[in-house]
């Protein structure tokens, strides 16, 4: 005697096979979804964390500077020089680190006055005084 599958029973297990095919892939997207904002969370985190040693370090240079003048007031502040061209650097780090946090979080600058956009402004010129954005 065979077995034989009546249709019904096929019928439901196909529509119960889908279903979890179903379930997986909503799992499975959820999962990505949740890896991609704890990616993110940490990217946007590690910017937060350089950005603030760079001010930090602006600050123990000023100092520096300030002590040097201070020791030689009539010297040719050669050394001065060189400590102010290294905070410009970190200012410069500091407004690109900036720019990248904006990035992570759907904000666009515009380069020459400096208005933000969200995601939702969709032109390719800044609303405020015309420059192109990037």
């Amino acid at each position: 005697m065979k077995f034989q599958k009546s249709g019904m029973f096929s019928g439901r297990f196909r529509r119960l096979e889908l279903l979890n095919m179903g379930i997986f892939d909503k799992m499975n997207q959820v999962s990505r979804n949740v890896a991609e904002s704890s990616k993110s969370a940490a990217e946007t985190s590690n910017l937060k964390k350089k950005i603030a040693y760079e001010k930090e370090r602006i600050q123990e240079v000023m100092t520096e500077i300030g002590r040097l003048f201070y020791e030689n007031p009539n010297g040719d502040h050669q050394e001065e020089l060189k400590l102010c061209a290294d905070i410009d650097d970190r200012k410069r780090r500091i407004a690109s680190m900036q720019g990248d946090l904006s990035t992570l979080k759907g904000v666009r600058i515009c380069g020459k006055c400096g208005a933000r956009f969200d995601e939702k402004y969709t032109f390719d010129f800044c609303g405020k005084c015309g420059a192109k954005l990037s």
